[in-house]
């Protein structure tokens, strides 16, 4: 990939708009939609914005814990508010709920992709 493409890819990766990153890169919007249009520059973009999305996703999962322990010192503090404890239950329940069944449909898949692949 040519360094102009190296930095419209940055660019993009980096602006709120397209006409942003067109002139962020040094290029004009028409080259900046010729590039999207080359699949090999499409290729480079999902996977520098899957790259972005994986650090994104690690950083909220290290958060997780803390957030957990939070929400768990608030509900079983009976000092606190009874509104608030519950709410705290209800948000531990939830979420624990929402991950459990994420997990569980993460399992199914890798199930079914070892059985397509070695099946």
């Amino acid at each position: 990939m040519t360094p102009k493409k190296q930095r419209a890819l940055l660019a993009l990766l980096t602006s709120s708009t397209r006409e942003q990153a067109a002139k962020k890169a040094g290029i004009t919007s028409k080259t900046l939609r010729g590039y999207l249009a080359d699949p090999e520059f499409q290729a480079e973009y999902r996977k520098a914005f899957a790259g972005l999305v994986e650090d994104a996703t690690r950083k909220v999962q290290q958060t997780l814990e803390p957030a957990v322990a939070v929400l768990r010192e608030i509900m079983e503090d009976s000092n606190e508010n009874g509104q608030v404890r519950v709410s705290a239950a209800r948000s531990v329940l939830e979420y624990g709920l929402r991950l459990t069944e994420q997990t569980d449909v993460l399992s199914r898949l890798q199930e079914l992709e070892e059985a397509i692949t070695h099946g």
